[in-house]
């Protein structure tokens, strides 16, 4: 069982390295050093810290997350539904479906989750929807990306990512899944595609009940003009997955304008009431 623990990072501000690095990609001054000379120097001046809980870490760690604060996210689950992505009992991960999801019609082939929508995972996910939180959301990416490698076979071509309409990305100042989705894409080795866009404002999906998430997002996604999917493959990236509902909308527009499978990953799955 997972130790409940306090995240005290979540809470603060962000961290000057945070800052720094972020000035790197923003184009200030810092941007002028030398990449490993920046990094050798915010190394020594502000040592790394996990994302989640603020302990010290180690500078050659390649996940800013302490070993704890994995497991934690991670929880107790190890073994989950290859089509739907709910847990499942060891003995049956060779059947290809669950019995939830047996009988079900999803345009996605594969899922791929980190752990469940709880405890320090929901905490982290909810954290992440801040711009000032992001380096934890790329933590959890380089997390995803390392799943993703260990469960998916064939990995397809092009990593994309569920979009967020404008007024939603103007309110947060990020949109995690596409930070997510850029991570994944770097351990992976694939490019990272803005295929699709969200054409109208939808009511957030994890204030409605089951039977309403469908309707609500219906028509809410498609393809971006002069943007081709015919003939590729797709990892579609999302931060929770809950009934599935956006991310198979999504999935249904790739595959509609021609792509020819694709599969889905989440960092955290929803298995009931959160």
């Amino acid at each position: 069982m997972a130790v409940q623990r306090k995240f005290p990072s979540m809470a603060a501000k962000t961290s000057p390295q945070s800052a720094v690095r972020s000035g790197l990609r923003d184009g200030n001054a810092w941007s002028r050093l030398p990449l490993s000379v920046a990094n050798a120097f915010l190394e020594m001046v502000y040592p790394p810290t996990c994302t989640l809980c603020g302990g010290a870490l180690l500078p050659t760690r390649s996940v800013q997350m302490c070993d704890a604060c994995i497991d934690a996210v991670r929880g107790s689950c190890r073994h989950w539904c290859r089509r739907c992505g709910m847990p499942m009992e060891p003995m049956r991960l060779e059947e290809r479906k669950c019995n939830r999801c047996g009988k079900q019609k999803l345009p996605f082939e594969e899922v791929v989750v980190l752990g469940r929508y709880e405890g320090a995972m929901r905490e982290a996910v909810i954290a992440g929807k801040k711009y000032i939180h992001e380096p934890l959301v790329m933590a959890l990416g380089e997390l995803l990306g390392q799943q993703i490698a260990s469960r998916l076979d064939p990995i397809p071509e092009i990593v994309t990512f569920v979009p967020s309409h404008w007024r939603r990305r103007l309110g947060r100042g990020t949109v995690p899944a596409a930070t997510l989705a850029k991570q994944v894409g770097r351990v992976l080795g694939r490019p990272v595609h803005t295929a699709t866009r969200c054409t109208r404002g939808t009511t957030k999906q994890g204030k409605l009940a089951a039977d309403q998430r469908a309707r609500n997002i219906s028509n809410a996604f498609a393809v971006r003009r002069r943007y081709h999917p015919k003939g590729r493959t797709y990892l579609l990236i999302d931060d929770v997955m809950t009934t599935g509902a956006t991310l198979s909308e999504v999935a249904r527009v790739l595959l509609a304008a021609g792509a020819t499978r694709v599969c889905v990953a989440a960092t955290a799955r929803g298995v009931g009431k959160n």
